[in-house]
């Protein structure tokens, strides 16, 4: 009786503490976790804006599923490609892109620039090489 009594706490305490062990590197957690390193899936679907509300919405970047990302500066169209590894390490390219005077928000140049992409409470940060963040809010379809 007294083994069963103790198995059953062990088993008990083994169990609570389980529930208390960090989720796996990139997993996905509920917003308030804090920083985290993204996944693929936390860039795509929805619009991307600077968190500041610069361009009053005109300025995002949307990235799809297949590596491709298409955004505007304010008023200029944007696009290029991306990939993300599984510990946050980004790379993004910017194509071309026209000058008409207005806003000029550098979306482009935060995605070209960006080596490391996490999230923080459901934001997305772009940090480049010089250890810069950018932090940009979602809007969903």
């Amino acid at each position: 009786m007294l083994n069963r009594t103790l198995l059953g706490s062990a088993l008990v305490a083994a169990l609570a503490l389980a529930g208390c062990a960090d989720p796996p590197a990139g997993a996905g957690g509920p917003a308030g976790d804090g920083p985290r390193p993204a996944v693929a899936g936390d860039l795509t679907g929805g619009h991307w804006y600077p968190a500041d509300g610069t361009a009053q919405g005109r300025a995002f970047a949307e990235f799809a599923a297949d590596g491709s990302w298409t955004g505007s500066d304010g008023c200029n169209g944007q696009s290029g490609t991306w990939a993300l590894d599984d510990d946050g390490t980004f790379t993004g390219t910017a194509g071309m892109s026209t000058l008409i005077g207005c806003e000029n928000v550098p979306v482009a140049f935060w995605i070209d620039e960006a080596v490391r992409a996490g999230t923080d409470d459901g934001d997305l940060l772009l940090h480049d090489a010089a250890g810069e963040t950018v932090r940009l809010v979602r809007e969903l379809p």
